[in-house]
């Protein structure tokens, strides 16, 4: 492909050098350079793409997108752009052939109940009879094919060069988890989504916003990307996005006027069922995934797969079908107690998991959780009062310490559980933590192991990650435990 021929969506640059030459592809990481790529030096959390420019060039690179004023070399072309993020999401579209307007991409945004309400539409879908592909935090899929996901929303280049894969693959529709930091970083800058889904917001991520007025603003530019909105209408910062957002929009809920809402809702330790008006027939929905929040996913994804002539068989087919890894995920078990697996890794969502769990849960409710380190430290003293308050018993853990001593985030936690009357114990080791769970429960105790759901890491110092499961530590430890009837 020619240089100018991948420049020639781009506006406001400031070119110097040759564009009529001949490149290989394009690069934000210049340890993927080879002979004839394109470099875009984008600004990342930790460092600025301006300082591998030279490591770039020696690599083998002969064209260099980029902010500012900086030194040029000879045989080189330099493009000096207003923002090196937005000209690589133009730039990787036009590369890949401009994939999304293939495509009817529908995007989910919300601090929680993104992953569950993607597999639920993808598997509405799917019974539906539609090619559909999906993009998320646990993985990308398109018909045969699973990939692995990197992040909830992959760079633009990384976005553009799956969407092409879709394409290719035959996908009509995809289903993406659009991200807070995916869109005030511009990865899906420029493409339109048929629909976005607003689900909830609550407090995360302020390490990166800083505020929840900026969250919101963030999490507001998807609805400017889109034709139609599906809009949360119980949650407490609805009004302000509804007001924000000037497109055809629908609400759903439990307690407030909606568009589309649900009733007779039953919350069981393994599932939840629900009625709901459908083309003016009261249907009944079960789904094997406990939690009132449940019922909201799934209104969400109703919702969506309405807009596509989705039927009732297929919508209750589905759902009752559906199996989301890590998210309030019970794991079998042969024991009088039951343990539950989930992603909860916010305030907002240990408090919704544990309340649920209340409703249903006969016995104790056993928490084992940890926060992450380098991430919203404010956070850990409210989880930690949370779950003082609502669980029976709580064990404060190590979740991905990252570059901080797990230790510290424990006693910031500690702080926050020390304000309720609730029983607690610290157990740095999680393997160990989650053994301890299981041997004091007794029949009828709910064990809730929070924080990772899916992951299968720990994330320790410098980025390493150490292999960690908690589902298969908890069957483990179950295989080694003797039967209990008390």
């Amino acid at each position: 492909m020619l240089l100018q021929y991948l420049l020639e969506n781009l506006t406001n640059v400031e070119i110097s050098g040759q564009t009529n030459r001949e490149i290989n592809k394009i690069e934000y990481n210049s340890n993927k350079i080879k002979n004839g790529d394109v470099f875009v030096a984008i600004n990342g959390y930790k460092d600025n793409g301006i300082k591998y420019i030279d490591d770039a060039i020696s690599k083998g690179a002969v064209a260099i997108v980029h902010e500012g004023d900086i030194e040029h070399k000879e045989d080189i072309t330099y493009i000096k752009v207003e923002n090196a993020r937005i000209a690589l999401a133009i730039m990787a579209s036009t590369y890949y052939g401009d994939p999304a307007r293939k495509l009817k991409m529908i995007g989910i945004t919300g601090t929680k109940g993104k992953t569950t309400t993607a597999y639920m539409v993808r598997d509405i879908m799917l019974a539906s009879g539609k090619k559909i592909g999906m993009i998320g935090t646990v993985c990308n899929t398109y018909g045969k094919v699973t990939e692995e996901s990197i992040r909830t929303s992959p760079e633009s280049l990384d976005l553009q060069a799956l969407l092409a894969r879709m394409v290719d693959a035959g996908m009509e529709y995809v289903v993406m988890e659009v991200s807070s930091h995916a869109l005030e970083l511009e990865r899906v800058y420029g493409i339109k989504f048929l629909v976005g889904v607003f689900t909830n917001l609550s407090e995360d991520h302020l390490d990166f916003h800083k505020t929840m007025d900026k969250y919101l603003e963030a999490k507001a530019k998807l609805f400017k990307q889109s034709d139609f909105a599906i809009i949360n209408g119980d949650d407490i910062y609805a009004p302000r996005l509804l007001k924000m957002i000037d497109i055809k929009k629908a609400t759903y809920g439990l307690d407030n006027a909606v568009d589309l809402t649900a009733t007779d809702i039953r919350v069981n330790p393994s599932y939840v069922e629900f009625k709901m008006y459908v083309n003016r027939m009261l249907e009944t929905i079960r789904i094997n995934i406990p939690g009132r929040f449940t019922v909201y996913n799934a209104l969400a994804a109703i919702g969506v797969c309405s807009l596509f002539g989705a039927q009732m068989d297929a919508i209750s087919g589905a759902l009752g079908a559906l199996r989301v890894p890590g998210r309030n995920e019970v794991v079998e078990l042969n024991k009088t107690f039951t343990v539950i697996v989930d992603y909860a890794h916010t305030p907002a969502s240990l408090e919704a998991i544990l309340s649920s769990a209340k409703k249903y849960t006969k016995g104790r409710i056993i928490c084992v959780f940890g926060c992450g380190g380098n991430r919203d430290k404010e956070k850990r003293a409210m989880m930690g009062e949370i779950s003082g308050r609502l669980a029976d018993f709580t064990i404060i853990t190590t979740d991905n310490p990252r570059d901080e001593k797990p230790s510290k985030i424990i006693e910031d936690i500690e702080s926050g559980i020390k304000q309720t009357r609730g029983l607690y114990k610290c157990i740095e080791n999680r393997r160990q933590a989650i053994r301890f769970a299981m041997r004091i429960a007794w029949k009828s105790d709910v064990i809730i192991i929070a924080g990772k759901g899916h992951e299968t890491y720990q994330e320790v110092e410098n980025g390493k990650k150490l292999y960690f499961d908690d589902k298969e530590i908890v069957r483990k430890i179950a295989e080694e435990m003797p039967d209990k009837n008390i």
